[in-house]
């Protein structure tokens, strides 16, 4: 069966339907209380009918001690109905809460284990919409229909047999309403479920705008493209306008043929009830206990034809949830711990592609002595940053190995692989804390003041995070927004260097550094990395100046390879790159 044909009984064997509601399990005794409630509140419905069927039956002469009883019924029913309707609405708000809440949180976690590839690949407001609008739908079939579908019928049935009681063919009236509106949901169903999907693709174009301005404002804003995002917005909100008209039109209808069958019920069940108490077939208590109970017994497949249009909306939410609360998660903590300082890094012919079709990484073979630094040098695009993900396997070689004291990786936990590096990249990303939160994201608790200090003065931080408002309590704002682009490079070299692992990645370090800085940055590695294995990523040839290996690579292929004095005394591809940088002063001293 399909999950855009499903049924309600159909849900019974949908798995992702099943998933959905073990992750609610917990919940249960929750889940519990707001039905019981729910009962609760239509037998109080029907007690406060039967009190006012006898009392219209003994009218218009009616004993004062049978009145004062009628009265205090009336009374304690009022009472018990208001605290009854204050516990429910108050479970169904804590499930609700705890639901939606609970969901999130495990989706975040979920979205935080998966592959970066699978990142890479899928839109961050793809990742948003999902925690939001489609969690949303989800969360108003589990949390609410749910309950609905179990106590309605409950109700239809302690309902429906005492309106038989009252009389068999008010009582068949009544009964006939439901059935007659579950028919209504058949009109307009496709059109209906065809303006649901319309719907849904605007929301989620909506999210992707917004997410896509709000991540590019500088680049909005410098390139002067407020106009042109204003008008996708006018694009976007034209085709929502016209998407939810006519959602709501086709809605209105079903909604008026929804209707028709109650007003129907009611119109003809009081005519007949009229006659009836006229002849003295029935009391007036008979007709007023019909009128005040219809809606009782009609609600619970008002509600199902209610259910059944939220379902389709809940299957392509929970589809879409499911596709990725099912894509597998990396195993961090299965495999070996990697310890001891300083390891040896060896790539063995690896070969890599992102897609089928291009090769990213081609036959790379290299090792990295414990405690050496090697520099990987080339164009942008030629694979070094690669080699770093696949480092930190973020993606898995094509073929071929890379080891770690001659064991291959992927033997190795990733909690444990991931530990031993740290990475300072040219692609700073600061979160919306302050500057010692920032430096202290190294899975290390209680970071001293003076772990914190040192690690800024290592990093030429420190000065500059003085002079800020309020030193190392200072917020940076949204990915350190109100720093400059250099003095989030120190903040990344601190992080770093407090992150203390054996295994150092530097990616572009300096690139945004002033000469001096950089000077004082190359001295201090020095005193701060000695122990580690250095794998430094760079444009600049005075970042490698003391680089114990060079690697060139071009076109995912390792072009020459040896030390930096070695390539640079020879007319070769090294030297020609430098050459074109102004960099033949350097070349010739050292040649």
């Amino acid at each position: 069966m399909s999950g855009q044909n499903k049924t309600v009984l159909g849900l019974l064997k949908d798995p992702v339907f099943l998933y959905f509601l073990r992750t609610v399990r917990p919940y249960k005794w929750m889940y519990i209380g707001a039905i019981v409630t729910q009962i609760a509140m239509t037998v109080v419905s029907l007690l406060f009918a039967e009190a006012g069927r006898r009392l219209f039956d003994l009218a218009p002469s009616v004993p004062g001690d049978v009145l004062t009883l009628i009265l205090l019924a009336f009374t304690g029913l009022t009472v018990a109905n208001l605290l009854l309707r204050f516990w429910n609405e108050w479970v169904r708000s804590l499930l609700n809460e705890s639901v939606v809440y609970e969901m999130r949180r495990n989706i975040l976690n979920h979205l935080q284990r998966l592959p970066l590839g699978f990142h890479e690949n899928t839109h961050s407001s793809n990742s948003v919409n999902i925690m939001n609008n489609e969690l949303e739908i989800v969360k108003q079939f589990l949390v609410s229909d749910i309950q609905k579908l179990i106590a309605l019928p409950i109700s239809f049935v302690i309902v429906g047999v005492y309106l038989l009681t009252v009389h068999p063919l008010l009582g068949m009236i009544a009964l006939a309403i439901g059935p007659l509106q579950l028919l209504s949901s058949l009109v307009l169903r496709s059109k209906f479920m065809e303006a649901v999907k319309l719907q849904n693709e605007v929301t989620r174009n909506v999210f992707f705008q917004i997410g896509e301005t709000l991540q590019g404002i500088r680049e909005v804003k410098a390139n002067q493209l407020e106009q042109q995002v204003d008008e996708r917005m006018r694009a976007i909100q034209k085709q929502g306008v016209a998407y939810n008209v006519l959602l709501t039109k086709v809605r209105s209808i079903r909604s008026i043929c929804k209707d028709i069958p109650g007003q129907a019920g009611y119109v003809i069940g009081l005519g007949i009830g009229a006659v009836m108490m006229a002849t003295g077939h029935i009391g007036a208590g008979g007709l007023v206990a019909f009128i005040t109970l219809l809606d009782k017994v009609a609600e619970p497949f008002t509600t199902v034809v209610e259910v059944i249009n939220n379902l389709q909306r809940f299957l392509s939410g929970a589809h879409r949830l499911h596709e990725v609360m099912g894509a597998s998660e990396e195993p961090m903590d299965a495999g070996l711990a990697l310890t001891g300082k300083s390891p040896e890094i060896t790539f063995r012919n690896v070969h890599f592609s992102y897609r089928n079709d291009v090769s990213a990484l081609k036959d790379i073979s290299f090792t990295v002595p414990p405690g050496a630094s090697v520099a990987l040098v080339g164009p942008s695009g030629a694979g070094k940053s690669t080699l770093v993900k696949l480092l930190y396997r973020f993606y898995e070689p094509d073929r071929g190995t890379i080891e770690m004291n001659g064991i291959p990786l992927q033997q190795y936990a990733l909690q444990s692989l991931r530990g031993s590096m740290a990475l300072v990249s040219q692609d700073i990303y600061l979160f919306d804390s302050s500057v010692a939160d920032n430096i202290a994201l190294n899975g290390q608790e209680n970071v001293s003041p003076e772990q914190l200090e040192r690690a800024a003065s290592l990093a030429q931080a420190y000065d500059f995070i003085r002079e800020l408002p309020d030193g190392f309590d200072t917020y940076v704002g949204e990915r350190g927004v109100k720093l400059s682009h250099g003095q989030k490079q120190r903040i990344s070299i601190a992080r770093a260097i407090l992150r203390g692992a054996p295994i150092l990645i530097l990616d572009e370090p300096t690139s945004a550094l002033d000469v001096e800085t950089e000077a004082s940055f190359q001295r201090d590695l020095g005193e701060w990395a000695v122990d580690c294995t250095k794998i430094i990523i760079a444009h600049r040839l005075s970042t490698i100046r003391e680089a114990d290996l060079v690697i060139f690579i071009d076109g995912g292929q390792i072009v020459e390879m040896g030390p930096p004095e070695e390539l640079l005394a020879v007319d070769g591809r090294f030297r020609s790159y430098w050459e074109k940088q102004g960099m033949i002063r350097f070349a010739k001293a050292v040649g």
